[in-house]
């Protein structure tokens, strides 16, 4: 089979995703193509398959204009002073200049994304060359205040490294309903089922991330299942201090997507919501 003419008669447009059967393995659902900025990225993620490649291709004028409008207005929105805390300022932040932005690496950040199911462009991730991580921005009012790197193998240590020392916690999603994690990744997955995940990126609960956690109408402690007990210290904390927090105990980790405690979390949205249990399906 011609791999690259299969993925071009997919017909994506600039940003449109794919996912099936593989056409080399024949293995269901583990197939992953995807249109990103003039290059069709594709992989899949069976164990015992290698398929996976890049492909430059021409982006028609309407797909390169509106690339750059939304360019523009990510420009305009961050360097817009009305977007700025005047009361609080963000603290002065930069990245060492080995964090740039994926390149070369885009197709190793794609898998990575894939894996655990999240939105690598939404995200804004890059990728340090010197110390092999991805890196996840930290944004205050729409400043990068922060980052946090994740390390590729296994045998670098540590596998988290703080580029920075702001004290809010990584924050992703706009929900009033918040879950308290303790990484980047379970976060994200967090904000993909539509509630405000919360990564406290430390051994402890600091004063900083309970006076964050007030403008939450609710705020549920979902730490890994080997922090069980600090899960419930933290749930006292908060609750000693006005909170409306609950205690969640994890199956696993939540990264992992283990179909009980999605269905329960999103249950408890469903009822924190609007009064009534509701159990929808799982992310896959």
């Amino acid at each position: 089979m011609n791999i690259k003419q299969y993925i071009k008669d997919l017909d994506l447009t600039e940003g449109q995703k794919h996912r099936g059967k593989c056409p080399e393995c024949g293995r269901y659902n583990t197939f992953t193509v995807a249109n990103n900025s003039g290059k069709l990225l594709w992989n899949c993620y069976a164990n015992s398959c290698r398929l996976s490649g890049i492909l430059a291709i021409n982006m028609s004028v309407e797909e390169i204009k509106n690339k750059m409008e939304q360019r523009q207005s990510l420009k305009i929105e961050i360097n817009n002073p009305s977007n700025l805390n005047v009361a609080k300022p963000t603290p002065i932040f930069k990245l060492p200049d080995s964090v740039v932005k994926p390149g070369e690496h885009e197709a190793l950040i794609f898998k990575f994304c894939e894996d655990y199911g999240i939105d690598e462009q939404a995200l804004g991730l890059l990728y340090d060359v010197k110390e092999d991580r991805i890196v996840f921005p930290m944004f205050d009012n729409n400043k990068m205040v922060d980052a946090i790197g994740r390390a590729i193998e296994s045998s670098i240590v540590p596998k988290w490294l703080r580029y920075g020392n702001y004290s809010n916690g990584f924050i992703r999603g706009n929900c009033l309903i918040a879950v308290v994690v303790e990484d980047c990744i379970s976060a994200c997955v967090v904000e993909s089922i539509g509630l405000t995940g919360i990564a406290i990126l430390g051994t402890s609960l600091t004063s900083e991330h309970i006076e964050g956690l007030r403008r939450f109408n609710k705020v549920i402690v979902a730490l890994d299942p080997d922090a069980a007990a600090k899960t419930i210290e933290y749930t006292k904390l908060l609750k000693g201090n006005g909170i409306n927090a609950f205690a969640l105990k994890l199956l696993d980790d939540i990264k992992y997507r283990r179909k009980e405690d999605i269905q329960y979390l999103l249950k408890l949205k469903g009822e924190f919501l609007d009064g009534t249990p509701v159990i929808n399906e799982p992310i896959k």
